[in-house]
């Protein structure tokens, strides 16, 4: 019961913590048309029919009407098949209330522009944005007509961003946009220019309109020209340069791979050669494991492994099964040197010793807790150092060359591409330059020793699962810890033994001290699991709109 009250509490924060996403209404805007039409005055009266259609419940819609400079929206009202709709109005924002489930809806708005219309000498200009990139949703089917207050000739159109070249004029001086699509976030004003006589109230301003909207329409011609010269260029030189970069960088990776395969070709002959044996000590135990599973992460078995290694070495010795002991052995490499400050003087007991028990319950101290994080951390940055210095990657400086010589032709054509609207060969040019430039930047293959590392340890565990007790026995005393070490480090699932049927094909080995029998992987794997889960937990428990379109107007619509 607690449970599930401690549940509802959770549900209910998340919900009060993210209201627009619990309640995300789905839906789509498939046809919207406004009629706006002016009157002799100077205002311009609106209707707008939107139909939405709905998955799932909602509770009606809204409309963002955001007047420009010097104007008014007044008298917004809802309707759907000639009823009222209730509305509330929250500054710019309008909310019409129609809820329902899975429905097809259509609302019908109205609402008045007060001094929408500007007179000049030679005309009257109406300049709308009636939606601007403030808009969240994408209209499915927009079309927007512009009518005089009564039929008249001499009107002249002209539309912006998504509005451009959708504009005509009607017989009765209409002015008709089909705008057709209009995606979320999209500029799209409209500029109507009517007879100035239709507006006899207006007083008229300083200076002419029409010369302006010829202005216009040659720059919008000219820069449409343009636009499409720099098309028909970017598609041109696309047709020819994205061939050829496929083709150099198809020759390098073949060239890579061909080198690649004889030298992973070579580690494998001499990894058979040597048998059921563990590899050489190219590196360190725990670099080796890192090497072969880099995506385990540094966990309770990684920090096992590296103890049981220290113990194999002789630099630890093993008192009990919690308890060990640092002994005056040197250390071979800066990662040991770095586990043993970490086990025995960070958290050991003063006396030289370390008891992975007083380990669980000191980290349960949120101070400890972090240094455990930290000292952790440390030491898994200096086994990724020598495995960077052990030389098991290279170098090929004239691979990573041509790698960046092609990714930053491709980015810088595809930048071309952008600007000339050529969408599809920039849709096929980002992702090899991407794959290019990440290539010369970071492209290490494995060098011989590398393969010869990876191969040897592959070839081990593969023989292990087949082989039996009789194998395991005879192979010498430091590769049956070796290769024990690594299986408990990679979490390696071909090499599951049994620790007692380990043990016991130790004990027949005299030299082997009684201490590192008693050795056990499960209480080392529960006591740095645990202290983990300690560090982990203390870490996590520490830890306006702008744009618009013409004079600041603008608006969307939206669901609820």
């Amino acid at each position: 019961m607690k449970s599930l009250i401690r549940i509802a509490w959770i549900l209910l924060f998340l919900l009060l913590l993210f209201p627009t996403a619990s309640f995300a209404v789905e839906f789509e805007i498939t046809d919207s048309r406004i009629d706006a039409r002016a009157d002799h005055s100077g205002n311009v009266s609106v209707t707008e029919f939107h139909t939405y259609e709905f998955k799932g419940d909602f509770n009606g819609v809204t409309r963002t009407l955001i007047p420009k400079d010097h104007t008014k929206i007044t008298g917004f009202s809802a309707f759907e098949d000639g009823q009222p709709l209730k509305t509330e109005m929250d500054g710019d924002l309008y909310k019409i209330f129609r809820g329902g489930e899975d429905e097809r809806v259509t609302v019908e708005l109205h609402y008045q522009i007060e001094g929408a219309i500007t007179r000049y000498e030679d005309g009257a200009e109406f300049y709308w944005p009636f939606f601007d990139d403030r808009n969240e949703a994408d209209y499915g089917n927009m079309t927007i007509n512009v009518a005089p207050p009564e039929p008249a000739s001499g009107t002249e159109v002209i539309g912006y961003d998504e509005a451009a070249d959708t504009g005509r004029v009607e017989q009765d001086g209409t002015a008709k946009f089909i705008l057709g699509h209009v995606g979320s976030g999209e500029n799209g004003d409209i500029r109507v220019v009517f007879d100035g006589s239709l507006f006899p109230s207006l007083n008229a301003v300083p200076g002419t309109i029409r010369d302006k909207i010829a202005t216009e329409q040659n720059r919008l011609t000219e820069e449409l020209a343009a636009a499409e010269e720099r098309h028909r260029n970017a598609v041109l030189i696309g047709n020819i340069v994205l061939p050829a970069a496929f083709l150099l960088l198809l020759g390098v990776f073949l060239k890579e791979r061909n080198l690649s395969r004889r030298k992973l070709a070579e580690a494998r002959r001499q990894a058979e050669a040597l048998g059921f044996r563990t590899p050489d000590e190219i590196v360190s135990m725990p670099a080796a494991i890192q090497f072969m599973s880099p995506a385990i992460g540094t966990g309770p078995e990684r920090l096992s492994a590296a103890l049981l290694d220290l113990i194999r070495k002789g630099q630890v010795v093993q008192e009990s099964a919690t308890r060990f002991e640092e002994t005056d052995k040197t250390p071979e490499h800066k990662q040991e040197e770095i586990l043993r400050s970490f086990l025995f003087d960070s958290f050991g007991d003063g006396t030289g010793g370390f008891d992975l028990e007083q380990l669980k319950s000191r980290t349960e101290d949120d101070e400890q807790a972090g240094e455990y994080s930290n000292r952790v951390a440390e030491w898994s940055g200096t086994v990724s150092l020598e495995l960077k210095e052990a030389g098991l990657k290279e170098a090929h400086p004239g691979t990573s060359v041509i790698l960046a010589l092609i990714g930053s032709i491709l980015a810088g054509i595809a930048i071309y591409f952008g600007m000339g609207e050529a969408w599809i060969h920039l849709g096929i040019a980002i992702p090899p330059a991407l794959a290019a430039l990440i290539g010369a930047a970071f492209y290490r293959p494995l060098s011989d020793k590398g393969h010869l590392l990876r191969e040897q340890w592959q070839f081990f565990s593969g023989q292990f699962k087949i082989s039996g007790a009789e194998e395991w026995t005879s192979m010498p005393r430091e590769d049956r810890l070796r290769g024990y070490i690594y299986a408990i480090g990679t979490k390696n699932k071909d090499i599951d033994l049994p620790f007692a049927k380990f043990a016991d094909t130790r004990q027949s080995s005299s030299d082997i001290p009684p201490a590192v029998i008693v050795y056990d992987p499960l209480v080392m794997n529960r006591s740095f699991a645990v202290a983990g889960e300690h560090a982990a937990y203390s870490s996590s428990a520490s830890s306006s709109s702008s744009g618009g379109g013409v004079g600041g107007g603008g608006g969307g619509s939206g669901a609820f």
